[in-house]
């Protein structure tokens, strides 16, 4: 329907046609190909790591030791110093595009790790992928990043429902409520930087730049409206390819770029077709799979997708 899109602009599909189709293609015949047991699983957990690792030690550089050239020219050239170097402190960005990337992933990583390192069997694996985990906590954390709680938490709820375990569906509900309970009921740690950017997460109505992207979607859907499949492809942020139709409010995440460019008729097909999965997934795993260590490897990478699938949004 979108090669139909009279705003469609056929450069625009070159960039961003990757996420929508071609990556989840490839991933769809690839992964049962190549991933056939525990040991590949952890053999990719492995590669994964050593990304941590060097993403995490390019945090901590950057927060001790200070930014390089190419670093400082995406800062104070490029305009980066609108969205990290804010009222908060610094919002430091390692290896990736911007801190919001690095957040999120790092929230990813420390979401999978954790949850592996209770299924893997020798001690120095769970002491190692524990060690991911808080590796991937401290990025989030020097991030700023608060939609990266999100991953966290819906990590957490997404594996206690599949995990088909008493004593982590007792762990992950209070792991929850309490983590819940300390960010919303408490003042606890807001002396530190990071601590009170994410609590201000779990606030969000008394956060101004939350209320400012409220009333944007606001406006959004009166544009919206008249356009049931969206402005095309990759025209979410469309200044580069100059279409007939723009978009004049900057989507604030990746599903509300999905409804900008596809419309109500794709964001509904989107959502259907990631939720159908994401059902289809869970019943595999709590139906099917009986071996209770390659479950919990598997259930690991589902709820850290789910956790992720949340953050699109928030």
């Amino acid at each position: 329907m979108e090669l139909f899109n009279p705003n469609c602009v056929p450069e625009a599909w070159r960039i961003n046609l990757p996420p929508y189709a071609l990556i989840p293609l490839t991933c769809a015949f690839l992964v049962p190909l190549i991933i056939r047991s525990t040991k590949s699983i952890e053999i990719l957990l492995f590669i994964w790591s050593v990304f941590v690792l060097v993403f995490t030690f390019k945090g901590y550089w950057q927060k001790n030791h200070g930014f390089n050239d190419r670093e400082l020219y995406f800062l104070y050239v490029n305009g980066g110093w609108r969205t990290h170097i804010i009222w908060s402190g610094i919002r430091f960005f390692s290896c990736f595009s911007d801190a919001a990337n690095y957040g999120v992933h790092a929230a990813m990583s420390a979401t999978l790790f954790g949850i592996s390192a209770f299924f893997v069997k020798a001690r120095w694996k769970q002491f190692y992928f524990l060690l991911i985990a808080l590796c991937g906590l401290y990025g989030m954390a020097i991030s700023g990043t608060r939609a990266a709680v999100a991953v966290v938490a819906g990590g957490i709820l997404m594996v206690v429902v599949i995990s088909k375990n008493w004593k982590m569906l007792i762990g992950g509900v209070l792991l929850f409520i309490s983590l819940f309970c300390f960010f919303y009921f408490t003042n606890i740690g807001s002396g530190n930087q990071y601590i009170f950017k994410i609590r201000s997460a779990f606030h969000p109505t008394e956060d101004a730049s939350y209320l400012v992207r409220v009333q944007n979607r606001e406006r959004m859907k009166e544009l919206m409206a008249s356009k049931p499949i969206g402005y095309g492809i990759g025209l979410s942020k469309s200044e580069r390819f100059n279409p007939k139709e723009s978009m004049p409010y900057p989507p604030d995440s990746w599903l509300v770029s999905v409804w900008v460019e596809t419309g109500i008729i794709g964001l509904i097909l989107y959502l259907a077709i990631h939720g159908i999965l994401f059902a289809w997934g869970a019943w595999i795993l709590l139906v099917k799979v009986r071996d209770k260590r390659l479950r919990g490897l598997v259930a690991a990478w589902l709820s850290m997708d789910a956790g992720f699938f949340i953050a699109a949004y928030v």
